[in-house]
């Protein structure tokens, strides 16, 4: 209804939705679109029906729902409205959350520095909130969003401050040091991510970040440690996809020979699989590195990975085929990615799987492929998100 413009029955359809944070979502996907189409003041009155609904949840609920109506309420132009929001929600994480989004529509121009001073003040709400890892992820979040406007020193500082928080941690120690490793690298401070690369327990994150700083580094010996690493992990998808992004880097490095070695070795590890979607899944980040590594074969495996993935239980599609269409689009076939999604029969997890193809080529910067994916679903709020 609301691609095809009819708001006022949508509107009536979600007054109609008993779970409360359901309804005040589905308010503000309807006020959303509404403003994209320059319905301005009948979103902003949409949105705050949504937030009296929100006023009467339970508090986990009620920070969830008040976040996004906020958000709705800032991509209307109301700033200020949308900060008088955020700053109802109970939960500091969510509020932090909430105004790092709010700041992110300001980035462009004039509006870098009313960013700025709402970052000041989320990260004075984190300097109140009790040490742990809901405070670490906060931080983080902050740290990010100064990165995007251009405070690189000022990011750099708060996670020197979360690595010390780090430090004191017990068991979610070696995830916050993951967490600032992979914040160091996308900086280029290499040889800071090295050190707290060496304190992660978990094999998979030690050799996944291994592998982005021998890439950046051009070090081969540094992959073939990563490589050990993995080879110490439990025959997983997990094993193969980062394996096989190793083997995809060593072949970029021009090491052809040594990726095949790897990818057969991915081969017979996914062979032992025994859960099927692993099994599928495992195959096409397989039938990728083939591709980085000029194997035609490639399609071959591909082929075999989607057949697997249309014998899956539908609970189990949605990741399945989201990872295959990816690794399709990785090889050029973002026709053929899109086709296969759109052979799942459940439109719930049909639509699931394109929104969350579209968001990770968002997050990563390729508008123009999300935009494809946007035109061939024909999802006017998906197109007007990308194109802001």
């Amino acid at each position: 209804m609301v691609n095809e413009g009819e708001f006022e029955e949508a509107i009536r359809k979600a007054e109609g939705i008993e779970n409360k944070h359901e309804k005040s979502m589905t308010f503000c996907m309807i006020a959303e679109a509404m403003i994209y189409e320059g319905r301005e003041k009948e979103a902003i009155s949409l949105l705050n029906e949504a937030f009296e609904i929100a006023e009467e949840m339970e508090e986990f609920s009620q920070s969830l729902s008040m976040s996004k109506i906020a958000f709705t309420m800032a991509i209307a132009g109301k700033i200020e409205e949308a900060l008088k929001m955020a700053s109802n929600i109970e939960a500091p994480s969510e509020r932090v959350y909430a105004m790092v989004r709010i700041s992110q529509l300001l980035k462009d121009g004039d509006g870098i520095e009313r960013a700025r001073k709402i970052l000041e003040e989320a990260e004075r709400i984190t300097e109140e909130m009790h040490d742990g890892i809901w405070k670490f992820i906060s931080i983080k979040t902050v740290a990010y969003a100064f990165v995007n406007i251009g405070e690189v020193d000022k990011a750099w500082n708060l996670m020197e401050y979360a690595k010390n928080m780090a430090e004191k941690f017990d068991d979610d120690a070696s995830i916050a040091y993951t967490s600032i490793a992979q914040f160091m690298v996308k900086l280029g401070r290499l040889n800071e991510a090295m050190e707290l690369i060496e304190n992660i327990r978990e094999e998979y994150d030690k050799a996944w970040l291994l592998s982005d700083v021998a890439y950046m580094k051009k070090d081969i010996d540094l992959l073939k440690r990563a490589v050990k690493i993995a080879r110490k992990m439990e025959s997983t998808y997990e094993k193969v996809s980062v394996m096989t992004k190793i083997a995809s880097i060593t072949a970029e490095l021009g090491k052809r020979k040594d990726a095949d070695e790897l990818i057969k070795e991915c081969i017979r590890i996914s062979e032992e699989l025994e859960h099927k979607m692993e099994k599928a899944m495992g195959m096409a980040v397989i039938s990728h590195a083939m591709f980085e590594n000029g194997d035609e074969r490639y399609r071959d495996v591909m082929n075999k990975s989607m057949e697997m993935a249309k014998k899956l239980e539908d609970f189990e599609k949605e990741y399945a085929y989201s990872l295959i269409a990816r690794a399709l689009i990785e090889t050029g076939e973002i026709e053929e990615a899109m086709k296969f999604i759109n052979e799942i029969e459940n439109e719930e997890i049909r639509v699931a799987a394109y929104i969350s193809v579209a968001n990770d080529l968002i997050e990563e910067g390729r508008e123009e492929d999300a935009m494809k994916i946007a035109e061939f679903m024909n999802d006017s709020l998906l197109k007007e998100r990308i194109r802001k």
